[in-house]
């Protein structure tokens, strides 16, 4: 006796798939870097005329020790002057969809288009800006590990380093933020081993902070006046430490560690089918974003921040 089954010719045919038209919600990094608050805004030195962001540290003077002697004019002492600079680069991209496609999707595919451009572009913005911390000279290695290649996943951040951190932001002179703490930028691995760490003593989750200081964003906790900025955007060194362990980067910081300067801010493009000479017959739209920026470290008169490179005990990159 013949049965219908999914195998019988033309079977398929009559087959729709239902699709959702509700969207599975993105799994998205938070941007810490490029939080207003945690950079210093560039003055409007990139402006008309110029692509470069400068800024200018005139070095204290020493402390005089040695008696002047009499009648005798001191000899003269020069001023020193450092520079700190970065170049503006322009960076952006585009999302096509054609007229049929946004026409027959059960989605409405420009709003889609337009939350994902919109997302690229800070994403861009802070993993640029990122990188640039994370090339900073002033780096401390956890354990026993004298460079990038000696971090092993032993090597995990604990509560005596934070405050090793803490002491080396003070012994340098950097100022703490209007709060009284210094800053953290915290992978969630790295964390994870702070947070495990019997020995510390002293972590406060934000939820039992009793001082009603305003919360920054993404901030799950303090220790050794340091607050700590979750995110999954901290750098990782992948496979760069013993045997291949992924190495960590958490950056201490006070204020004005680094600068980001805009001669543009980012923007999001919306151009209609049929919008430009190259869609005569109006077949394509385009979603886009355009930003142009420059970002440095203020370090030329001493850094104002550590980048301590760590293992963990997950390990996961």
């Amino acid at each position: 006796m013949a049965t219908l089954t999914t195998a019988t010719t033309n079977f398929s045919s009559t087959v729709v798939a239902l699709v959702a038209r509700r969207l599975e919600e993105a799994l998205r990094a938070n941007y810490p870097h490029v939080m207003p608050g945690n950079y210093t805004p560039g003055e409007a030195s990139i402006t008309d005329g110029y692509n470069s962001l400068t800024y200018v540290a005139y070095a204290d003077l020493a402390a005089t020790t040695t008696a002047l002697t009499e009648g005798t004019a001191p000899t003269d002492q020069a001023l020193t002057i450092a520079v700190d600079q970065a170049t503006a680069t322009q960076i952006g991209n585009t999302v096509a969809i054609t007229d049929l496609a946004d026409l027959q999707s059960p989605h409405r595919l420009i709003s889609v288009a337009a939350d994902k451009v919109a997302d690229q572009a800070v994403k861009s913005f802070d993993t640029l800006v990122r990188e640039i911390l994370a090339a900073g000279a002033s780096v401390q290695y956890a354990g026993t590990a004298t460079s990038r290649a000696t971090v092993a996943t032993s090597h995990v951040l604990t509560g005596a380093l934070v405050k090793k951190m803490y002491t080396l932001l003070q012994r340098t002179n950097v100022q703490r933020f209007a709060d009284g703490f210094y800053r953290a930028i915290i992978h969630p691995d790295s964390l994870y081993d702070l947070q495990t760490d019997t020995a510390n003593g002293g972590w406060i989750d934000v939820w039992k902070y009793t001082d009603n200081r305003p919360l920054l964003t993404n901030e799950v906790g303090s220790f050794g006046g340091v607050r700590f900025q979750i995110s999954s955007q901290a750098k990782v060194f992948a496979t760069a430490g013993a045997a291949s362990a992924n190495v960590y980067s958490t950056i201490f910081f006070g204020p004005d560690a680094y600068v980001v300067g805009d001669m543009q801010t980012i923007r999001t493009y919306f151009v209609a089918p049929g919008g430009d000479h190259t869609d005569p017959i109006a077949q394509k739209a385009v979603v886009g974003w355009k930003t142009a920026f420059g970002c440095m470290l203020l370090d030329a008169n001493g850094p104002r921040y550590v980048r301590l490179e760590n293992g963990t005990t997950l390990n996961l990159g």
